[in-house]
């Protein structure tokens, strides 16, 4: 039996007010009410007023668009049509006035929308089990629980009041977890929350610095307000080609017409497009491969044989996602790296495709000179006012980006996997500490899991995850992954 079968699982925490932490809130009920027992009652505690935008869905410009479609987007893995039935009943029409197919690429907003008003309808049922709390979590530490007293927190005061976010469904409670020692989650105000598990929902950094010559950098493009510094008159440096650069290249085109942008990157290399229809997914790599080089053969042929046949490369490539990250978790330490080191640009770039309609607003842009590519040895000798990072995340096991990170690593409660570019997990989230061990309390989701499983940030594998999480906590001896 799996060493998380001892643990209870009655309360359950998760850490993080973004779309991840409701999807896991959505598995474990799902998974309950599947398994025919009790669901958990949850406790979701984030910053902002309101659960489910996170930066991905909260801050992004009203004509930034999914990246996949409509039919792939629900919240339950159970019910495909949930978040197309919810267009249809907000009434949600595209800019030509068509309703939303299953294939339709819709605005990130609505999506946000969409996750957050599931939760607010869940969370408001008084017999859901499922409420908010709002406050930012600084530490997280297992042991005996000593926090709540008779529903308050060690300094006194209630966790359940307003400054809670008010009046909900139970959620932790004086009683504690049901294990012999639980998870105490410190909150900056001083208030403590007990559970059994923890799930640590935690998004994405800001982006890393990027060193530039321009007079003024830009470190994160989605900060408040970061943007409303830029003039139609700058002379402005993109750093980096993906997709963070195309949404942020857009929104000053709308903005400001007549800017001027230049956008650079070491390869050059932008995103590929989605197709317009569907096409039936290729066949995927066999259970016998088992390295880089076998993979990467076999994917060839693949593509040859597509080719040969006149079928899409996405198709060959969309073969893949079911088992991708089972194809990770074969990998040695080594061919991972390698992989980071030789390929892992030009994965992105063809995996994380762009919605045609984004494609042709950002082929407008380059045909009409708005936007141009240069190669980083271009631009080393031109002049710029604003230079903005466009070049992506910084690992979510970095230093210095959250209170609750830097107190995990400094503890040793959480270190960087192998390669460095997410947290040390087991593939069903439990993280590993300084030692090697995994935990039986504390799991992760996301970006924070990226090292682990390397495909972990769009929602289809959000949702995979989450209810590998699910499986994990409420039936841990058959949580499994196929490797």
């Amino acid at each position: 039996m799996s060493p998380h079968a001892t643990v209870g699982s009655d309360e359950i925490l998760i850490v993080g007010g973004g779309a991840s932490a409701v999807f896991v809130t959505f598995a474990l009920r799902d998974r309950a009410a599947v398994g025919g027992t009790p669901a958990p009652r949850i406790t979701v505690v984030g910053r902002e007023p309101e659960v489910g935008r996170g930066l991905a869905y909260g801050r992004a410009d009203e004509h930034h668009r999914l990246n996949s479609p409509a039919g792939k987007m629900s919240l339950s893995a159970t019910d495909d049509a949930a978040f197309l039935r919810y267009l249809d009943e907000v009434g949600w029409r595209d800019v030509d006035g068509s309703a939303a197919g299953a294939g339709t690429f819709v605005p990130r907003r609505v999506f946000g929308d969409y996750v957050a008003s599931s939760f607010a309808a869940l969370s408001g049922k008084p017999d859901s089990g499922v409420r908010f709390v709002q406050g930012e979590v600084v530490d997280v530490a297992e042991g005996e629980i000593s926090g709540l007293i008779d529903g308050q927190s060690a300094d006194g005061r209630r966790v359940d009041g307003p400054s809670a976010g008010g009046p909900s469904a139970d959620g932790p409670s004086a009683d504690g977890p049901s294990g012999d020692a639980g998870v105490t989650a410190t909150l900056a105000d001083g208030r403590t929350l007990s559970a059994d598990r923890v799930v640590l929902a935690l998004g994405n950094p800001a982006p890393g610095l990027v060193p530039s010559n321009a007079q003024r950098s830009i470190d994160d493009p989605w900060a408040p307000g970061a943007l409303d510094r830029v003039t139609a008159s700058d002379r402005i440096l993109l750093i980096g080609t993906g997709l963070t650069m195309i949404d942020v290249a857009t929104s000053l085109a709308r903005r400001s017409p007549g800017i001027r942008l230049t956008a650079t990157s070491r390869h050059l290399m932008l995103p590929a497009v989605h197709l317009t229809g569907p096409a039936a997914p290729g066949p995927g790599l066999g259970d016998d491969v088992s390295t880089l080089g076998e993979m990467a053969t076999l994917f060839g042929r693949q593509l040859r044989d597509a080719t040969a046949t006149g079928s899409p490369w996405q198709a060959v490539l969309d073969g893949l996602r079911p088992q991708t990250q089972a194809l990770w978790l074969r990998l040695s330490v080594a061919d991972r790296e390698r992989f980071l080191a030789h390929a892992a640009r030009r994965w992105d770039v063809h995996r994380h495709r762009m919605a045609p309609a984004v494609w042709a607003e950002l082929s407008a842009l380059l045909e009409d000179g708005t936007l141009t590519l240069k190669s980083s040895g271009d631009v080393a000798g031109e002049s710029f006012d604003v230079a903005i990072n466009c070049t992506g995340p910084a690992s979510v096991a970095s230093a210095g980006w959250s209170p609750l990170v830097d107190r995990l690593l400094g503890r040793g409660t959480i270190v960087a996997d192998p390669t460095g570019i997410g947290v040390d997990a087991d593939p069903s989230g439990f993280v590993r500490s300084a030692d090697g061990e995994p935990s039986t309390r504390i799991l992760t989701i996301g970006a924070a899991l990226k090292g682990a499983l390397w495909e972990t940030v769009a929602i289809g594998e959000v949702r995979q995850v989450a209810y590998r999480i699910a499986d994990a906590v409420l039936a841990p001896a058959s949580a499994e992954v196929a490797a």
